[in-house]
């Protein structure tokens, strides 16, 4: 690995351990001194926590139906199924996840998985109509990236602490209003469930942050594992995102924080990487950006144009 490569990966894994650490770190501080004296808070709290890990173990069999998606073999897709097997050997897993096929015409591609159900890989019918087969290959290395640098893992837990804290949050600012307590009590317990709410939210903005951070990680994985992997993925994305339909993209959007490009976000682009990568944003979008799980685009061609300059 080259040096220059090596000091832009360590500068996003230090901004990942940052932004996580920051989340345990006001977790913890919420829980030890705001609500650690409350029994019957943390009972709900263990409770919150319980049914985010169970909701997230079942997960893969809820996508499996939700989307319809089948397996494939190597008698199905000879080329795909190599093609999964020998990114998942050099990334170094252990075993090859799952290939599965969407029936959805928006072209996207995503990981996902659970300790009990195992891990997998699926791409929509758009995308293997859509796109080229090296460009099929960078995305690929892109979602085995995800599943190498185990992010349904780190985002199940980075999005359950911001869902605990709203939903306690919420529940002291109704039981509040319907308490036999005095006005002034009442009043004091309220705005308890107020700070749970804005801490909640920050939380909630820092886990959107990591998952932008954990996107443009994946992007190196693949820029990296696949022969000419940035140059490939560069051309993948601005297909993706040209093909795209935000309204046929809402079939996936609860599922967008799996997927490679948010379908629901699509813009129009042209085909020139190079007049992407120098389109520069506006003060809404850049605030926009502060709201979604993935990056913006010309972002993403940049950091592998960096990348890129570095390998050679």
């Amino acid at each position: 690995m080259s040096v220059r490569r090596g000091l832009s990966l360590l500068g996003l894994k230090v901004d990942m351990i940052v932004t996580l650490s920051l989340i345990f770190a006001i977790s913890a501080f919420v829980f030890i001194y705001l609500l650690g004296p409350s029994l019957g808070l943390m009972g709900g709290i263990v409770a919150a926590l319980g049914f985010n890990v169970f909701m997230w173990l079942i997960s893969p069999y809820l996508i499996k139906a939700m989307y319809g998606l089948r397996p494939l073999s190597n008698e199905d897709d000879p080329w795909l199924y190599s093609t999964v097997e020998t990114i998942a050997m050099r990334s170094g897993l252990k075993y090859m996840p799952k290939l599965y096929l969407a029936p959805i015409d928006v072209p996207n591609a995503f990981a996902f998985g659970s300790p009990i159900f195992g891990y997998g890989v699926a791409v929509t019918r758009g995308l293997l109509n859509t796109l080229s087969e090296e460009e099929i290959e960078a995305v690929l290395g892109h979602e085995i990236g995800h599943i190498k640098h185990g992010d349904m893992h780190v985002m199940m837990i980075a999005t359950a602490l911001p869902a605990i804290f709203l939903h306690i949050g919420r529940w002291i600012m109704w039981s509040s209003m319907f308490s036999s307590r005095d006005r002034d009590e009442g009043g004091a317990i309220y705005l308890v469930g107020i700070a749970l709410m804005v801490i909640g939210w920050i939380l909630y903005l820092l886990a959107l942050r990591l998952s932008r951070l954990r996107e443009f990680y994946a992007d190196a994985h693949s820029a990296i594992i696949v022969e000419r992997g940035a140059d490939k993925l560069q051309r993948a994305l601005v297909n993706i995102a040209k093909h795209s339909d935000p309204k046929l993209g809402a079939q996936l959007a609860s599922a967008k924080a799996l997927l490679i490009v948010d379908p629901t976000q699509a813009s129009e682009v042209s085909e020139d990487v190079r007049a992407i990568m120098e389109r520069e944003a506006s003060l809404f979008e850049r605030i926009m950006g502060i709201f979604s799980t993935h990056p913006r685009i010309e972002d993403r061609l940049r950091k592998l144009e960096e990348l890129k300059r570095s390998i050679l």
